[in-house]
């Protein structure tokens, strides 16, 4: 049963921060497995029955949907071997991740967050995107009062140059002009996450959040739900 994340999963994160070795982990790795994956896992075992109620096809795999502690610094400059944050994705089960609409869940040392986006830029999900707004940019604009209500903001980065049609205004036009975008939780307070309530409080946010989640979801190539991890 998820009783709460630990009190003591921002100081091993604060501790692997400044300590961030081999030898730090593997002399931790027993808070590691204690404070914060086990908490981790309970957390998307408690989230998966009503996430599959949600979306049926959704991945509530514990070992699928929590990110690895260690790095993949083959093609970074930060050469250290541990993140120093966790997160939780979940996603339709089966498919490749890169430009697929996921919900998430973050933890780090600074704040928590949660939304709903795209994994990536997706350049043809995107342009399919821009295409239902140009045929029903009020149908598309009406989706924004559910962010209003789960208290969530958009963001991504824009294209520059790109030109909206006439009539696309306001947050319709940046979501026009996005390259790629994601729906974000914003004044979460860390200290809901030490009470076994925040599912509830995410899982809330997520079932307002869906119709963005189909929207983008409807927007990706039906073949990129056809590749395997």
């Amino acid at each position: 049963m998820f009783e709460g994340f630990s009190g003591e999963m921002i100081p091993f994160f604060l501790d692997l921060r400044f300590h961030n070795s081999r030898a730090f982990m593997d002399a931790n790795r027993d808070r590691y497995r204690v404070f914060v994956r086990e908490p981790f896992c309970r957390f998307i075992e408690e989230l998966g029955p009503r996430m599959q109620a949600l979306i049926p096809e959704m991945e509530v795999r514990p070992a699928k949907c929590l990110s690895r502690i260690n790095r993949d610094t083959r093609f970074s400059r930060d050469k250290s071997p541990y993140r120093d944050h966790l997160w939780v994705a979940f996603r339709e089960s089966g498919v490749s991740k890169e430009g697929m609409p996921f919900f998430w869940f973050e933890i780090r040392p600074e704040e928590v967050t949660w939304g709903v986006g795209l994994w990536g830029e997706n350049t043809e999900a995107m342009e399919a995107l821009r295409r239902r707004i140009e045929a029903d940019p009020a149908g598309i604009g009406r989706y924004f009062s559910l962010l209003d209500e789960a208290e969530c903001a958009m963001a991504g980065p824009e294209w520059k140059k790109k030109v909206p049609p006439p009539g696309v205004e306001g947050r319709l036009r940046s979501l026009y002009l996005k390259k790629a975008v994601y729906f974000e939780k914003i004044g979460a307070r860390m200290e809901w996450i030490y009470s076994p309530t925040i599912t509830d409080r995410v899982f809330r946010d997520y079932m307002l959040l869906k119709p963005w989640y189909d929207l983008l979801r409807g927007c990706v190539p039906e073949l990129s739900y056809k590749e395997k991890e």
